[in-house]
């Protein structure tokens, strides 16, 4: 078999000849590398349809060819740059892996990261859990891998503490169970970023680090607006929760329990600043342990859950 423009092809072999590398390489220029990853693609490709569709100004654009797109023709490659920080690992394999990305920007992304646990890898350090980098990445059979990361930060001082360990994985696995995929969440990104760095610095107690994040997650989350009493919308002077929201002592609900002043304190001073300002505060160790099981409860309510990880996270910081 044949072709009119490469007559010497035969499509049975494996490799192609010098004539029709020296035109593959003129064609493809700009991405030199893929035309040799996806060289048997592009000669089923010009076998069936000839060489006259790359004459299209839209074909001369860096293409790549997916077996599961053939029939719909060919789309061009989608590769760009991230930053964000790994909120999620799982093994894929013997040695890869698929990290769960919170990237500003784009929001939660799941990234195929092949190698990754080899030992000599280039993308073992930026695949750890916690690593703040740029991930150069592209999409290929409808799932996005990663060819390449820029470590920023590792946050490896995180793993000298188990209780500052214990709430940061806490931490991460909240916001990957429970942030949606394709929204973007700068804000939420930039919180988990300064409770961490706050945490690895010694800054801030991780007990304290959890239930602040815990309460300018749900308000970025929509599921927070103020410590108001919900019903009259008012601020009172003393504030009841009832295990689904805060009330004043006019409309608490039978079984809704005081909270103390500091307690009602702390969640209006999170609800009301932003950024490192939300952390500048201290609390006495009786009314930590209230706000814990205010927001433990707060989020088996509004949120359904109630992860493992902080209940081990509870217990080592007791």
């Amino acid at each position: 078999m044949g072709n009119k423009a490469f007559p010497n092809w035969n499509p049975q072999s494996e490799f192609t000849s010098d004539e029709e590398n020296s035109t593959f390489q003129g064609i493809f220029m700009p991405m030199e590398r893929t035309v040799y990853t996806y060289r048997n693609l592009v000669k089923i490709l010009i076998l069936t349809t000839g060489c006259r569709l790359f004459r299209h100004p839209e074909w001369r654009k860096p293409v790549a060819f997916s077996v599961g797109f053939m029939k719909k023709g060919v789309r061009t490659m989608s590769v760009g740059k991230i930053r964000g920080i790994v909120i999620g690992e799982a093994q894929r394999g013997e040695s890869s892996k698929q990290i769960t990305v919170l990237a500003k920007g784009v929001g939660k992304v799941r990234l195929s990261a092949r190698g990754a646990k080899n030992a000599k890898s280039h993308l073992l350090a930026g695949t750890q859990l916690f690593a703040y980098c740029d991930f150069t990445i592209y999409e290929g059979r409808g799932f996005w891998s990663v060819t390449q990361i820029d470590l920023i930060e590792s946050f490896y001082g995180l793993r000298n503490d188990v209780a500052v360990l214990s709430q940061a994985v806490y931490l991460a696995e909240l916001v990957e169970k429970t942030c949606p995929e394709g929204m973007e969440q700068d804000e939420i990104m930039q919180l988990l970023l300064f409770t961490l760095q706050g945490m690895v610095k010694g800054h801030l107690e991780p007990k304290l680090a959890g239930r602040i994040f815990e309460i300018k997650y749900l308000q970025l989350s929509g599921l927070l607006a103020s410590a108001d009493c919900m019903v009259c919308e008012e601020t009172p002077a003393q504030l009841y929760f009832d295990g689904e929201g805060f009330t004043c002592q006019n409309h608490k609900r039978p079984g809704a329990k005081p909270l103390l002043p500091a307690v009602g304190a702390a969640l209006s001073h999170v609800l009301e600043n932003e950024g490192k300002q939300i952390f500048g505060f201290r609390l006495s160790p009786e009314a930590l342990e209230q706000l814990d099981k205010v927001m433990r409860q707060y989020l088996q309510m509004h949120v359904g859950l109630d992860l493992k990880s902080r209940r081990f996270a509870a217990d080592i910081c007791f």
